[in-house]
């Protein structure tokens, strides 16, 4: 994967300001495909769902798209009709601009909930965007246009060989800071690629990407009426399209994974107010489902969070986490460890230095080990640091 960036052929991406946002920001990014793509999407499971979404959900049943439009500023949740009917206007528009099918477009936005956009400022910047098309694609720019409390943009991208000898490419552009836990949990993701794939195994594919990287990542454990992962697959690589899961299939799955799980380190690492990208990882645990409990518990205790701020090796919280997480285990068993330091045995503390521990979680990237030696499975979740900037950045979003 490594840090250039490797962009598929055949779409168009842009990022403009409209005037959604109080201060003059980029609040509107488009991505577009010269040619009708195969679609694929996952959706917040929190009962209260934004416009954006569930005209997504309903305009994805056919699994094909051409066109993503996203806007930052206003969720356009609990906006009742009016935000369904806004949603429908700027699918049409971007429609009518672009000469496509309406069906043809999902769509996504981001920022405070129960306010209604400024419609009017969203027409006009839907003509301005769609007059850029032609012009060469500003990746960046559609990364600043989605951000909200973001202090970094996330792109990533990925490149594998088909049996054919064709060069595909996936890439992936993300925001997401807070409001993070499994199930999505107000990240937007957008996913591109020049790979002809089936639908079915597209769908396939995303879901499992998305089990091992936003679905095992947590910033504060709240969930919001927005999330959504979007992919589209244009077919312009010419590659003999998938349609079994064989080895151009297992390719594509494994570079997919390797953008969705980098894209899920990058939130992490960027969580509101964070100071440090934590892995916590569960080993030998019975089956995966309860590896990932146990990790999504430790990854989401305040109070784990906390000392992982204050860089204290307080090993004790981790196992009440563990022991808390409903999931039976012997307590006289665990083993664990801050990196390769382990810091207890069977359950007891070691004859560790404190001071090499504090050195360890003074870093910006961390690794917490868990060992249950109870089985086989395992599972990693990514978090970070609880910090007093959290609060603040929280406490006054809407203003």
């Amino acid at each position: 994967m490594g840090s250039q960036l490797f962009f598929p052929r055949g779409f168009f991406l842009n990022g403009i300001d409209s005037g959604i946002k109080d201060r003059k920001k980029r609040d509107i990014a488009l991505i577009y495909s010269q040619v009708p793509c195969v679609a694929a999407g996952l959706f917040t499971k929190n009962r209260v769902k934004a416009a954006p979404v569930v005209i997504s959900q309903k305009h994805l049943r056919n699994g094909r798209a051409q066109a993503i439009l996203v806007n930052s500023g206003s969720a356009n949740a609990c906006t009742g009709n009016r935000g369904i009917e806004d949603a429908k206007t700027m699918a049409y528009d971007l429609a009518c601009q672009l000469g496509i099918r309406k069906e043809d477009v999902l769509l996504a936005s981001t920022g405070v909930i129960g306010r209604f956009l400024p419609m009017s400022r969203v027409k006009q910047g839907i003509k301005k965007i769609t007059k850029t098309v032609g012009n060469p694609s500003k990746p960046e720019f559609f990364t600043e246009a989605i951000m909200t409390t973001d202090t970094t943009p996330k792109i990533i991208s990925s490149q594998f060989l088909t049996q054919n000898r064709k060069r595909a490419v996936i890439c992936g552009l993300a925001k997401g800071a807070g409001m993070i836990h499994p199930d999505l949990a107000t990240l937007l993701c957008f996913i591109i690629t020049d790979i002809a794939i089936h639908k079915r195994l597209l769908q396939k594919a995303l879901m499992e990407a998305a089990e091992t990287s936003f679905n095992s990542l947590t910033i504060d454990g709240d969930t919001s009426t927005n999330d959504s992962v979007l992919i589209l697959a244009n077919g312009r690589v010419g590659n003999r399209p998938i349609n079994s899961e064989n080895r151009d299939f297992l390719k594509f799955q494994n570079s997919l994974n390797e953008v969705t799980r980098g894209l899920a380190e990058l939130i992490a690492r960027d969580g509101e107010g964070a100071t440090k990208l934590v892995r916590i990882i569960v080993n030998n645990a019975k089956n995966s489902l309860s590896a990932k409990k146990i990790a999504r518990h430790i990854a989401s205790s305040p109070l784990v969070k906390t000392a992982l701020y204050g860089s204290d090796p307080n090993w004790g919280r981790l196992m009440a986490a563990i022991g808390s997480s409903g999931i039976r285990i012997d307590p006289q068993r665990i083993d664990i460890y801050f990196g390769k330091l382990q810091v207890a045995r069977n359950g007891q503390p070691t004859s560790y230095s404190e001071m090499k521990a504090k050195r360890i979680l003074k870093k910006k990237e961390i690794e917490i080990v868990i060992d249950l030696k109870q089985g086989t499975s395992g599972a990693k979740v990514y978090t970070c640091d609880l910090t007093p900037d959290y609060v603040k950045i929280n406490s006054c979003y809407s203003t």
